[in-house]
């Protein structure tokens, strides 16, 4: 019974940790992402429709007024 439950609570902690680091990974955005998402966003009003490639990758969105007052892509949730 002990090693059943001993088991069980490192299985627990593991699928937590693991579930900690990808949401850590996900709202990683690096600079040159940010920069790209921007450019993206250039001579756009915030709402208009926007694309962007990065890493050989096209995203479609929105443009948005991020922290710093600067319109940048966002994409749709999920």
């Amino acid at each position: 019974m002990k090693n059943i439950m001993l088991k069980t609570i490192t299985v627990s902690a593991l699928i937590i940790g693991g579930m900690t680091l990808a949401n850590a990974e996900e709202a990683t955005v690096s600079k040159a992402e940010t920069n790209a998402q921007i450019k993206a966003c250039a001579k756009k009003k915030e709402g208009d429709w926007a694309t962007y490639g990065y890493k050989g990758v096209t995203f479609n969105g929105v443009c948005q007024t991020n922290a710093d007052g600067k319109l940048q892509f966002k994409a749709p949730a999920p």
